[in-house]
């Protein structure tokens, strides 16, 4: 805990950045496009995709999008990462931009926040052959919240049978890439009250379930993982990144990629027009063997 204080404490010391970080009110006032297409895959309002598609006939490969949000159904859902889809898909990329219900919602948190994610990218192979989508090329992208079910996602395979989470898992990513995300909740959950408000962790991650739903306690899956934080982000600073890489390490020997990027805040990272965004548009092109 002192530990986790200093290094929180040293950001919100730093001193000012050549360029501003984006503000929350500034990434809410985004312009945000219908989708090309919407599938429902549950009762649920928030159990939804979007799909973004390219001009040509395919097929395309995907960029699969994971809102943040604190998992918590006070913010918005799958809609704040609407913004993306043309900025994906005018470079060739579909999108599948998905929703899930959140930890206070009805039927959300354990298992069902998770068992979300799993059926929606399990409706992403039954459709890949409607829309001309190539699921040799996916690549998972998680900001904040997402970020840690993007990396859960990846590594769901190595849960236990006796788990109501595991199951045959249908996409492969090419990679997983995490904005800001959370990948070691044991050491994060301390923090969940304060950013997200009482009770979210303990729906999301009770204690006895933590080794299935942190993705530090499962067994990594063997795609890289690219970890991107904002040097600014005083929600998830590098730290977080870092904790689960150390973890990751400590674990498999795996060393995940860590990029810190200067003067980026939170949300730079998935702003368009940002230098964060340009960073990480370069890696799910470069993901995706489109560079």
């Amino acid at each position: 805990m002192k530990r986790c204080a200093i290094v929180v404490l040293s950001v919100l010391a730093l001193g000012p950045a050549l360029a501003d970080p984006v503000e929350l009110s500034a990434f809410r006032d985004l312009s945000r496009p219908a989708p090309t297409l919407q599938f429902a895959y549950g009762e649920a309002p928030s159990q939804g995709i979007d799909m973004f598609l390219p001009a040509g006939p395919g097929p395309h490969p995907v960029a699969v999008l994971i809102h943040g949000g604190c998992w918590s159904a006070t913010t918005a859902g799958r809609e704040q990462m609407r913004h993306l889809g043309p900025e994906l898909t005018r470079r060739g990329i579909a999108v599948w931009n998905i929703g899930y219900r959140r930890a206070d919602e009805a039927g959300g948190g354990y298992p069902g926040t998770y068992e979300d994610v799993s059926a929606a990218l399990d409706r992403l192979a039954e459709e890949a052959g409607v829309h001309r989508l190539d699921l040799a090329r996916v690549v998972l992208v998680g900001h904040s919240a997402g970020g840690h079910l993007a990396l859960w996602a990846a590594s769901r395979g190595s849960l236990p049978a006796a788990s109501p989470l595991h199951a045959a898992s249908r996409i492969v990513p090419r990679a997983v890439i995490s904005l800001g995300g959370v990948g070691n909740l044991a050491t994060f959950a301390r923090f969940v009250p304060l950013l997200c408000g009482p009770g979210v962790v303990e729906r999301l991650a009770p204690a006895d379930k933590l080794s299935e739903v942190s993705p530090a306690a499962l067994s990594p899956s063997t795609v890289p993982v690219i970890l991107v934080s904002g040097v600014l982000d005083r929600l998830t600073p590098p730290w977080v990144a870092d904790d689960y890489a150390r973890a990751l390490r400590a674990k498999s020997g795996i060393t995940p990629r860590l990029i810190n990027v200067p003067d980026a805040g939170h949300f730079d990272l998935v702003t368009p027009h940002s230098q964060a965004w340009q960073q990480v548009h370069g890696f799910i092109e470069a993901s995706l063997d489109l560079q």
